[in-house]
Order: C-alpha cells, then sequence, then structure tokens
C-alpha cells in the first residue's frame, strides 16, 4: 500500500520456502518498484505460510492460516532499520517482533504497530502508535471499556492508540489520553479483506506527512472505505488523489 502512494518500503518478516506459495509472494513483491525485497529470504526446508479467504455475500470474511506457527522469521538488523523513518510491526510472531521494536526506538524510530492489545506484553509499551480492532480486542477481552484499556495500554508505555469498529466510529486516544472519534464514510462493503491492512498503511501515511493523529485517521477512514468497496476480485490500492477528496484533506 505505503509503496503504491510513493514511499519506499523494505519487507522483513517471513521466511518464505522454494515453493509455488513463496514464488508468488516473491513475484507479487517484485512487481511493486517501490518494495525492497533484499531482505525477504527463503530456506529449502520451509514450507511458505498462506491464507484461504472465505468472503460472505455481505462483504466479511473468515480466514484459514497455515503454517504461520512453524515458519522461521528474520531478523532486522541495526544497518537495516537506521536508513528508515518507522518501523511496521504486528503480533504475529515471537520474540522478534519485541526485538525489532527495541531496535528501531533505540535509534529513535518510531513505531506502528497492529492489535499490540496485551499490556504485559513487551509490543504495547514499546510502540508509539497501535492501531486495533474492536473485534479482535473483545475477542480476548469480552466486555472491556475500550477507552480504560487503551488507558491501561498508554500506563504500559504505548503512545497514541486507535480502535477500529467496522463502520461505526473509531475511537483516537492521543498520547496524553485525550479520547476523540472519528466518524466513517458510508460504504457498502464488497470484501473487507485487507481492509486493516489498509488503514494502519493510511494512518502510517498520515504520520509521515506530519499530520495529527485525528487528521492521519480520517485519511484512513476514507482508504479503507474506498478499498472495501471496490468490486468483488479488485484489490487495487485506492489512489492519494480520490482518498483526498473523500477525506476533505
Amino acid at each position: 500500500v505505503l509503496s503504491t502512494w510513493g514511499l519506499r518500503v523494505a519487507v522483513v518478516g517471513n521466511i518464505l520456502g522454494d515453493d509455488r506459495w513463496g514464488n508468488f509472494i516473491r513475484q507479487e513483491l517484485a512487481s511493486y518498484s517501490g518494495i525492497d525485497t533484499r531482505y525477504v529470504t527463503s530456506r529449502p526446508d520451509v514450507r511458505t505460510p498462506f491464507c484461504r479467504i472465505m468472503v460472505t455475500p455481505d462483504g466479511e470474511r473468515s480466514i484459514l492460516g497455515y503454517w504461520f506457527d512453524d515458519t522461521p522469521k528474520s531478523r532486522l538488523d541495526e544497518e537495516l532499520m537506521s536508513k528508515a523513518r518507522l518501523l511496521s510491526v504486528d503480533v504475529y510472531g515471537q520474540s522478534e517482533r519485541d526485538d525489532a521494536a527495541r531496535l528501531a526506538r533505540s535509534l529513535g524510530r518510531t513505531v506502528v504497530s497492529a492489535d499490540a492489545i496485551w499490556p504485559n506484553y513487551p509490543l504495547a509499551g514499546l510502540s508509539d502508535i497501535i492501531v486495533i480492532s474492536r473485534d479482535f480486542l473483545t475477542g480476548y477481552f469480552p466486555g472491556v471499556y475500550i477507552y480504560d484499556h487503551a488507558l491501561e495500554l498508554q500506563a504500559a508505555g504505548a503512545g497514541s492508540v486507535v480502535v477500529t469498529h467496522g463502520q461505526k466510529p473509531v475511537l483516537v486516544v492521543d498520547e496524553h489520553g485525550r479520547p476523540s472519534t472519528v466518524e466513517p464514510f458510508p460504504v457498502r462493503a464488497v470484501d473487507t479483506t485487507g481492509a486493516g491492512d489498509v488503514f494502519k498503511a493510511a494512518v502510517i501515511y498520515g504520520h509521515l506527512q506530519g499530520w495529527d493523529l485525528v487528521r492521519a485517521t480520517r485519511f484512513a477512514c476514507a482508504a479503507s472505505a474506498l478499498y472495501v468497496g471496490q468490486p468483488r476480485g479488485q484489490d487495487a490500492v485506492p489512489q492519494l488523489d480520490r482518498i483526498r477528496r473523500l477525506a476533505g484533506s
């Protein structure tokens, strides 16, 4: 997403296998001129993890993941991180996520994480911005009061917290604990697959433009609305000018 919007991106993470899934991923990444794939590694003894996604008529989806728990990860090295302005990381892995975030913070780089919902886990306290799906949060913390949980994350060291809720208002809690909401844009969702990834990428884009978090979140709402409303089978990243027009930014 970010490379489509003109930013340079380096990818580090799952080690791929020498199989058809790994070949597909390598070819797909190589098709984007803005993505540096030098740090994408392969091993013949690895089975490339992948997902099967089933979309229902209302645009919602279920995801079946294969082999992710068995997949070794590449480690982020200091040379690469020193060249970057920001680290984007998620919770789907092991200690390499925390190690990457620690390295980024030690170099004074911004850390943006996805779904780091556990206050007692290191990644939350290492994150400058956490983007969370409310459904993911309540799946692990049933009945939780969302704002109070955001404050718990901040007490553990987190910076700002953004909590999405489908087509309902987005909760934005700034680094001082002050809450605000951002209304999403009305859309008939055709396929919500990837909506969270587009949303997080748009928050990152806004942050790198120097926008405040509310403005970046509004931009992210516009980007994800345009993305999920596309005809089925299309997954094109919305163009910046269309997002800006919808967001009014």
